[in-house]
């Protein structure tokens, strides 16, 4: 922290921004209003404004009968003018910079970032965030001991596109602009990129090094992945730690003997494998998103730090953020009003992902209905007007008269352990590659999440006598290869560790066919059996060995 004054200010700017987003949540209409009249005045003097007739528009009403729905490739071509360097296309002010993150079929989306949205919305919403989180450790103020926060890892900038740069939502460089999200530890030793860091485990060490000594009582992490690394790092590491810490290594220089004795006494009692609480016994609380298939991290981290309350990170993306935490509600919070303009579509299981059609009808946030499920519609002042999401979100409640969301997943098919948001077609493109379409009768392959530390994919593959010449180990390295090569957060969860290699399973030929029966003998409909390139989650394998259509590993 960089002195008692700055620190009670900062305190008191999440303490005020946390109680204005619960004020917006029991009285949403007034806010709502003022961010629908902020896109409009952002968007209507500008290419996309007059192609779409926006001057004429006051109404939200009238907004979706001007601006169709589109998904992101659809709205691509006005990122490519932004960035050809064409001036004042989707917003009134030019983007600043363009985020990085993959889109629905594994290419890359650029996301353009303006000034004005930056510190008028994700700012804001990042003050009232950790508000929460103070406000659960009970900090009445703040002394540089409390935080681990692994949602932000500040580098410099090492990609520009014609001029632009680009880079993650997590990557995002630091500023020191007043009205931006500003935290008393943006310029420390621990939480900025270690250049000389070459894995994810060694980044993470250097952090346990240097936080060893403090008193920790709040981690925050957007995935539940980092944070389960990051105890494995302790473990795998724990002789090493006291060793640098005895003989000066830690971020002061000087050795530590008292906190080498307590934590060498600590670390004993658990037989060389400590838990975060051995070594800040004082940890009160981990943050990260805990819903979808991050919830399956729950179980795990209440051993890796045990009696430890735990609270969602923001239901957030590149695009935007959704839904802020207010309360201590374990997995969903209420849709952020104050972030952009939402529109919710009713969601059923049979959707398959495929783009919304652009005049689908729509709901506001104020029409829906307690335990239903919907796939979003997002509008928000850096461009995106009327995107397609994909993301479906379930109403479990309410705050105040703010509707209380829990994100499901993607519309259709995706499993997202670590962040590296893996679709259906990614893996149908990874195995085909390298497969080949000698088959082209029906699906021959399926892929499976599994579940484990770190957790995996299975490719579920009919081996034929075509596969025969063709070694599965070596096929499971070219499709995991292919795979990076289609899937770029994929890939950088591959190259940290938190993903491990893909894995092949062989079976029968005709296995997913005698599946496809089995499904219509116990009743469903012809029209509804679909196969799923990517299942939702491992339950596939119990079908797989019920039936018996495992077969032994050929070309091992």
């Amino acid at each position: 922290m960089t002195g008692n004054t700055t620190s009670a200010a900062f305190l008191r700017r999440t303490q005020n921004a946390l109680a204005m987003q619960r004020k917006t949540c029991a009285q949403p209409e007034a806010t709502a209003e003022r961010v629908f009249c902020d896109i409009l005045s952002v968007s209507r003097d500008t290419a996309f404004g007059r192609e779409h007739g926006l001057a004429q528009v006051r109404t939200r009403q009238e907004w979706r009968r001007a601006v169709p729905i589109r998904t992101y490739d659809e709205l691509a071509p006005y990122v490519e003018r932004q960035l050809s360097g064409e001036r004042r296309v989707l917003t009134t002010e030019d983007p600043r910079a363009f985020l990085r993150t993959s889109g629905s079929t594994g290419r890359a989306k650029l996301v353009p970032t303006t000034d004005h949205w930056r510190r008028l919305y994700r700012g804001p919403a990042l003050y009232a965030q950790w508000g929460l989180y103070f406000e659960q450790i009970g900090a009445d103020r703040l002394t540089g001991d409390e935080v681990l926060d692994l949602s932000w890892e500040p580098g410099p900038i090492r990609h520009r596109l014609r001029g632009f740069p680009v880079y993650s939502i997590t990557e995002r460089p630091v500023t020191d602009d007043p009205d931006d999200w500003n935290p008393p530890w943006r310029h420390a030793r621990w939480f900025t990129r270690d250049a000389g860091a070459a894995t994810m485990a060694d980044l993470l060490y250097g952090k346990l090094l240097r936080l060893a000594a403090h008193d920790l009582r709040l981690i925050v992490s957007v995935n539940p992945s980092k944070i389960v690394l990051l105890a494995e790092t302790l473990k795998e590491n724990a002789e090493r730690l006291i060793r640098d810490l005895r003989d000066g290594h830690g971020p002061d220089r000087a050795a530590r003997p008292d906190l080498v004795r307590r934590l060498a006494e600590a670390f004993d009692r658990t037989e060389g494998r400590p838990l975060l609480t051995d070594l800040w016994p004082g940890l009160r609380l981990l943050v990260c998103w805990n819903s979808a298939s991050a919830a399956l991290y729950g179980p795990w981290l209440s051993r890796l730090a045990t009696g430890v309350a735990t609270l969602p990170f923001s239901t957030t993306g590149t695009e935007g953020i959704v839904t802020l935490p207010v309360d201590d509600h374990l997995s969903a919070g209420p849709l952020a009003v104050d972030q952009g303009h939402f529109e919710f579509v009713p969601w059923q299981d049979l959707d398959d992902g495929s783009p919304l059609p652009e005049d689908t009808p729509t709901l506001g946030y104020d029409e829906l209905e307690p335990g239903t499920d919907y796939r979003l519609v997002m509008s928000q002042a850096n461009g995106l007007y009327r995107y397609d999401v994909g993301d479906v979100y379930r109403v479990v409640g309410a705050v105040g008269a703010t509707p209380r969301l829990e994100f499901l997943g993607r519309a259709g098919f995706q499993s997202s352990f670590t962040g590296e948001k893996l679709t259906e077609s990614d893996v149908h493109t990874a195995v085909m590659r390298v497969l080949g379409s000698e088959r082209t009768d029906h699906p021959h392959f399926s892929g499976i999440p599994v579940w484990d530390t770190p957790p995996h994919y299975l490719v579920a593959i009919e081996w034929a006598d075509a596969h025969g010449t063709l070694n599965v180990q070596d096929a499971a390295r070219r499709i995991d290869a292919t795979l990076q090569e289609v899937n770029v957060e994929y890939a950088e969860k591959r190259r940290s560790g938190r993903l491990r290699p893909l894995q092949i399973l062989p079976l029968v030929p005709g296995a997913f066919g005698r599946i496809a029966e089995r499904r219509f003998r116990q009743g469903t409909a012809g029209a509804q059996i679909k196969h799923h390139w990517l299942q939702k989650d491992s339950a596939f394998l119990d079908t797989l060995r019920d039936l018996d259509l495992v077969r032994a590993r050929p070309g091992t």
